[in-house]
């Protein structure tokens, strides 16, 4: 009896088999090729944000410079290296690079139109009209006749990212001087 005890002590202190070691291999890959494709796609999530941030940002200086002078605004970045020059409404233009190190070619097209709403039943120049008149109107100075209407501004800055074309757009009610 004794000596059936000590063989299966003796075995006991032999180690792992071939199975075991094999299987915990497998199960050590399979974790790790999870963690991998993690990794991939968390880095593919951060690449996007960063160009959504870089698409964002140029769009609000698109923006605030064109409602600062306004006159057609100049995009802090370049087209085959050339400075981009000054937009011009209703002109996309293709493939400028920033100049704050982020590689991914932006489209840029700003927009500029007269200001359009639904206007209320109640108000005096609703007259049972089916079509929405211009907004920029009814915000006139009614004390001055010769004050500028309002006009809507938009800027759409758009990208490719992995056969995906992503958007930003901005929009912003001015009226003009």
């Amino acid at each position: 009896m004794f000596e059936f005890v000590r063989r299966r002590a003796y075995q006991a202190e032999q180690g792992f088999s071939l199975i075991e070691v094999m299987v915990t291999l497998l199960v050590v890959s399979v974790g790790m090729l999870a963690l991998g494709s993690f990794y991939v796609s968390s880095m593919q999530s951060e690449r996007v944000s960063q160009e959504r941030v870089a698409a964002v940002h140029l769009a609000e200086q698109i923006l605030e410079d064109w409602q600062n002078t306004n006159s057609n605004p100049t995009p802090d970045c370049q087209i085959a290296g050339v400075a981009a020059g000054a937009l011009v409404v209703g002109a996309e233009i293709s493939s400028c690079v920033m100049n704050n190190g982020i590689r991914t070619p932006f489209n840029i097209l700003i927009n500029e139109f007269p200001a359009k709403a639904p206007v209320p039943k109640g108000h005096p120049s609703h007259s049972g009209a089916t079509t929405a008149p211009e907004m920029g109107v009814l915000l006139q100075d009614p004390a001055n006749a010769a004050s500028s209407p309002v006009n809507v501004r938009t800027v759409r800055v758009s990208w490719t990212v992995t056969g995906k074309t992503r958007k930003v757009l901005l929009t912003h009610i001015t009226r003009k001087p």
